[in-house]
């Protein structure tokens, strides 16, 4: 059967002014051609926008969402506790925010790999480093109770003394450590005045130094002492340095510790140089001596004062403030007359 289909007209007239000079007849059959033709145009353009639509998510898709997916499994990766290091593949050579992203999460990993390294390490030092007294211990308790001359056995009872001695200081210093990492994760860095810190801790040093104590004087050149950091661990850096820089003094020998701001290789900084009249260090140990619990002290010191680990803290607390820490000899004419430390810490800016 024939469709039925009705035809509408539409007329308006043309006025100039107030004379109708012609009319305007629009017919239904005119509107649905001009729509058809409108919709026949649009279905090039929808199926162009779909196109671009889909060459643009599976862009996104490649481009961002992928390697974000990439970084995510790796990190999750590291926090269930995987051995292998991380890899990203190429992620980490792209130029874009995604590259360093991915450089950001490999350096961040490399350095929680050192980390627990480092921590491996030095669980095996203080367990080496217990043992050596402890097995001294057990033979002198053994001796003793196996032999009956007197002189024997008190010589024996000094032996343990000194090691007793020498575990005291070495769970107090590995105590004081554990403290001191917990401090430099948690405190935040504020301004701290050097010049103020040394003059309160060389002021102890005077106030309570015996006859045979080295003498401990400060020097501070004009300036401005201002760095930032944290109190309690740099103060433990200074303590460090003295109390090694008297340990190798002779008896009423001077410990000169020195302020003073320059500007070194590494920029402006501000640096603090402790200073002994001590025999000086060999040259071959100048860095070993930054090593955790090695101890290189003159015949006749005093083993259990001294556990390895003041200047492996140094070393360690200054690093964390971005600083340096070095040691060298005192020389004139050709003679070590001491040992020097250098400590150089990055000035505090101006507009904090």
């Amino acid at each position: 059967a024939a469709r039925s289909s009705a035809m509408i007209s539409v007329t308006m007239p043309i006025q100039k002014v107030a004379r109708v000079v012609g009319t305007i007849t629009v017919e239904t059959s005119d509107v649905t051609e001009i729509i058809a033709d409108e919709r026949a145009a649009l279905i090039p353009l929808i199926l162009v926008a779909v196109l671009v639509s889909i060459i643009t998510a599976t862009l996104l898709t490649l481009g961002i969402a992928r390697p974000l997916r990439n970084l995510a499994r790796a990190s999750d990766k590291v926090r269930t506790g995987a051995t292998e290091r991380l890899d990203l593949g190429k992620l980490h050579s792209r130029s874009d925010e995604i590259g360093d992203l991915a450089r950001a999460m490999e350096a961040m990993t490399e350095a929680l790999y050192v980390r627990i390294q480092e921590n491996e390490r030095f669980a095996a030092d203080v367990a080496h480093e217990l043992k050596n007294p402890l097995t001294s211990i057990r033979s002198a308790v053994e001796t003793s109770q196996a032999v009956q001359d007197p002189k024997v056995r008190d010589r024996m009872r000094d032996v343990i003394a000194r090691d007793v001695v020498r575990l005291d200081r070495l769970i107090s210093d590995i105590s004081n450590l554990s403290r001191l990492e917990g401090e430099i994760v948690r405190e935040k860095l504020v301004r701290v005045d050097l010049r103020r810190l040394l003059e309160d801790i060389v002021s102890i040093y005077s106030d309570t130094r015996k006859e045979t104590d080295a003498n401990v004087t400060l020097a501070v050149a004009p300036g401005d002492y201002n760095v930032m950091g944290r109190d309690g661990p740099l103060a433990q850096v200074v303590r460090n340095l003295i109390e090694n820089a008297r340990s190798f003094s002779p008896a009423g020998g001077t410990v000169a510790v020195t302020l003073s701001r320059l500007t070194s290789p590494r920029g402006p900084a501000v640096r603090v140089v402790v200073e002994d009249q001590g025999p000086g260090i060999p040259p071959d140990k100048l860095e070993k001596i930054f090593q955790r619990f090695y101890t290189d002290r003159p015949v006749g010191a005093k083993f259990g004062n001294n556990s390895g680990l003041g200047l492996s803290i140094v070393r360690q607390i200054i690093e964390t403030h971005r600083g340096a820490v070095w040691a060298e000899n005192r020389m004139n004419d050709g003679n070590i007359t001491g040992a020097r430390f250098i400590v150089d810490l990055p000035p505090a800016p101006l507009d904090i």
